[in-house]
C-alpha cells in the first residue's frame, strides 16, 4: 500500500498550493526541486494507472531507484541552503522538497533531522503545518512509535468489499481530532474514508477486452 501514500502525497502538495506572490529567492532550486518531484511521482502514478513500464521494469524498483538517485541531491540542497521555504522556493517548490523528504524512509536520520528544520519554518509561516504533520508521522512510524495525526494507514480486509483504511498506529485517539484541527486538517474520519475509497479505485479489476 506504499503507492497508495506515495499518490496520496502528491495530492496533499496539489492541494495545498496557492497562487505565486512574490518571486522565490531561489528560482533555479526551485525547477530542481519541480523536476525531481515529476521524477519521484511518475511510477506511482503508472501504477496507479494499471499501466506498465514500456520499458518492462519493476516500477517499484524503479522508484526506489529514483529514491535513492535524489537522496545526495536533497543532503546537498540542505547544506547549501537550509531549509528550502516558501520565500526561498516558492510554496509549490516547497511542497515538492517535503515530498521528496516524504519518501527517503531509508534515511531516517534525515527525515528527522529536516522534521526539526521544518519546524522552524512552520512558526514563521515559511512552510505547511499539515505538511508537517504528515512528516512527523513518517518519522515516528519509522522509529517504532505511534503517530500524532493518522495520517499513515494499513487497510483491513484487503480483497474484500468491506476493506477500509486505519492508522498504522495512534497515540491518545481521542484527541487526534482536536490535534488535527489546531493546524487545519480534516478530521480523521472524513481523511481514513478518502483513502479507502482511492484503495478502492487503485485495485479495481482493470477492463478487458475492446471498448463498447
Amino acid at each position: 500500500m506504499k503507492q497508495l501514500l506515495v499518490l496520496l502525497t502528491l495530492l496533499r502538495v496539489s492541494s495545498g498550493v496557492s497562487a505565486q506572490t512574490a518571486r522565490p529567492h531561489y528560482p533555479a532550486l526551485s525547477r530542481t526541486l519541480d523536476s525531481l518531484a515529476v521524477v519521484d511521482q511518475w511510477p506511482m502514478q503508472r501504477m496507479f494507472q494499471q499501466l506498465p513500464d514500456s520499458a518492462g521494469r519493476n516500477l517499484e524498483d524503479v522508484e526506489k531507484a529514483n529514491y535513492a538517485r535524489h537522496q545526495p541531491v536533497l543532503e546537498a540542497i540542505v547544506r547549501r541552503y537550509g531549509y528550502p521555504g516558501f520565500k526561498e522556493v516558492g510554496e509549490k517548490s516547497s511542497n515538492n522538497f517535503w515530498l521528496l523528504v516524504q519518501h527517503a524512509d531509508a534515511h531516517p536520520d534525515f527525515q528527522r533531522r529536516i522534521r526539526k528544520l521544518m519546524l522552524a519554518e512552520v512558526r514563521r509561516k515559511n512552510a505547511s503545518a499539515i505538511n508537517y504533520a504528515y512528516l512527523t508521522d513518517r518519522v515516528a512510524i519509522n522509529a517504532g512509535k505511534p503517530e500524532e495525526y493518522g495520517t499513515q494507514v494499513v487497510y483491513e480486509g484487503v480483497g474484500t468489499p468491506t476493506v477500509k483504511a486505519v492508522p498504522k498506529s495512534l497515540r491518545d485517539p481521542a484527541r487526534v481530532n482536536q490535534r488535527r484541527a489546531a493546524i487545519g486538517m480534516e478530521p480523521l474520519e472524513n481523511y481514513l474514508n478518502m483513502m479507502t475509497q482511492m484503495h478502492r479505485e487503485m485495485n479495481k479489476p482493470k477492463p478487458t477486452g475492446p471498448p463498447l
